[in-house]
């Protein structure tokens, strides 16, 4: 799950924006190519358990796996490599949910209050690389000033944004001959994510009600 839904889903839990920031911390941390930080605040510490659990109970969602697997087999079957087309396909759907996700207004308001408060619990991450609290700034000043908007989940900036994420990994990285077919399979896969996402969020709600950190 892409931490936008991460950040969606740990509402259901709690609406503090610092369990909610937890809960996109792992995702962020990846994003800067750092390892996770180290947390001694214990609301961040269970937003960032809430972060693992939803991610073990979504990636075994019936639906998101036959989503995955289809789409790899299309993305494939277009041309692009199997590692290549895995990634794309698993890295995808999660991006294409956040578009469904989005359109709910609570969602977006409990995702930017956590970004807006950001900079007041930073002070209760110690990161292990000394360029980390800078990339992560930088990081935070972004996804405030990008917000939430449909666009982000158009199939051009779908396959952009899979470009980016997947570049310097010679195995997984898109050639630049393959976004259009990427744009592609983003633009057809859209309807079916958006059919599949009850599913996914009630298979999320039922095996995370009893969640404690």
């Amino acid at each position: 799950m892409n931490f936008f839904g991460h950040a969606a889903v740990a509402a259901w839990h709690s609406r503090d924006t610092a369990f909610v920031l937890g809960a996109m911390l792992p995702d962020f941390a990846s994003m800067i190519r750092a390892r996770p930080p180290e947390i001694e605040e214990p609301t961040l510490l269970a937003g960032v358990a809430h972060h693992h659990a939803t991610d073990e109970v979504f990636h075994d969602a019936p639906e998101f796996r036959a989503l995955v697997q289809s789409s790899s087999e299309e993305l494939s079957r277009a041309g692009l490599l199997r590692g290549s087309a895995r990634a794309v396909a698993h890295i995808g759907v999660e991006i294409l949910l956040d578009g469904v996700l989005g359109d709910d207004a609570d969602a977006r308001r409990t995702y930017l209050g956590a970004l807006a408060d950001s900079e007041r619990h930073a002070r209760h991450l110690t990161w292990r690389e000394p360029e980390s609290p800078a990339a992560y700034a930088r990081l935070m000043a972004g996804v405030r000033g990008r917000g939430v908007s449909r666009s982000h989940t158009t199939p051009a900036v779908v396959a952009l944004r899979l470009e980016h994420t997947l570049a310097g990994r010679p195995r997984l990285a898109i050639p630049k001959t393959m976004l259009r077919v990427v744009e592609g399979w983003a633009e057809a896969t859209a309807p079916e994510v958006r059919r599949a996402t009850p599913a996914i969020t009630a298979h999320l709600g039922e095996r995370l009600a009893t969640w404690s950190a």
